[in-house]
């Protein structure tokens, strides 16, 4: 599968989304390694969810601004729809004057909703206004009704903000897309409407963490660079694994976010400062 190399931002403001348009396909932990990624290049973010599970503020351990229209309200007034986005509005304008760039993490049922504010919002011109580039990231994995999703979830942020950086990332947790029987479904699906839509737009892969390593961790909610930090000691008592076992896991997730870091900052404008 050919990969691009896109060029860098110029501008170190951004307003970046993770969204997908089927759970369970890695957004949550992209989410957190754009986090992570921002943390360690010093750049301050400002996390906001448009998700009912939440799952965003227990990785980060943070205060993250949830947005949940009132369906219910919105039957005797449209407006309860679209008024829960003003503080997302409000922080992408504070990031043009050097405020933290905001993080934007949508979740499966909320795509449909969140790009149509943007459309009527206007956004992608002010943010252009602004001078804060819109990055957006879509994960699939190697699955026939993920990928149909991402291609949707690609199709309406295309319409939504034309102007922004929009990569792929191909999720490995359960198989690689080369990997597949060329005349399967799910690979003619990458073959005749992924990759077309894609063109030459930034491609990431995220690889499968050996050995299952990040799931204790992530049963505890800690975000990688905390996992990365912990004395073995520390993590052995927290996870009741051998003190052995713990540094074989820390490794394959240190390995792992070096190699997510170097995917991520081929379109994020901060990960050469870290």
């Amino acid at each position: 599968m050919t990969r691009r190399r896109p060029a860098l931002n110029t501008s170190s403001s951004i307003l970046a989304i993770v969204a997908a348009g089927k759970g369970g396909v890695g957004k949550t932990t992209i989410a957190t390694l754009v986090a992570d990624h921002a943390a360690l290049a010093e750049h301050p973010l400002a996390p906001f969810q448009v998700d009912d599970q939440r799952r965003l503020a227990a990785m980060l351990g943070a205060r993250v601004h949830t947005i949940l229209p009132d369906y219910e309200v919105a039957m005797r007034s449209p407006r309860a729809l679209t008024s829960p986005f003003a503080p997302l509005y409000n922080a992408c304008a504070a990031a043009s004057q050097g405020g933290p760039s905001p993080l934007l993490d949508v979740g499966p049922n909320y795509v449909e909703l969140c790009t149509m504010w943007m459309r009527k919002a206007e956004l992608g011109e002010d943010l252009a206004t602004w001078g804060v580039k819109p990055v957006v990231f879509v994960p699939a994995l190697a699955e026939t009704e993920s990928l149909r999703q991402a291609i949707e979830t690609i199709r309406l942020f295309d319409l939504a903000l034309p102007g922004a950086t929009l990569a792929f990332v191909e999720n490995q947790r359960d198989g690689r897309f080369a990997d597949l029987r060329p005349r399967a479904e799910t690979a003619l699906l990458i073959k005749d409407e992924l990759l077309p839509l894609i063109g030459e737009r930034p491609y990431l892969t995220m690889p499968l963490i050996e050995g299952e390593a990040w799931a204790a961790y992530e049963s505890h909610n800690l975000r990688f660079i905390k996992a990365m930090a912990m004395a073995p000691a520390e993590a052995a008592e927290l996870l009741g694994e051998e003190i052995a076992d713990v540094k074989i896991m820390r490794s394959a997730v240190t390995a792992f976010v070096r190699t997510m870091r170097a995917e991520l900052s081929r379109v994020l404008p901060f990960g050469e400062r870290a």
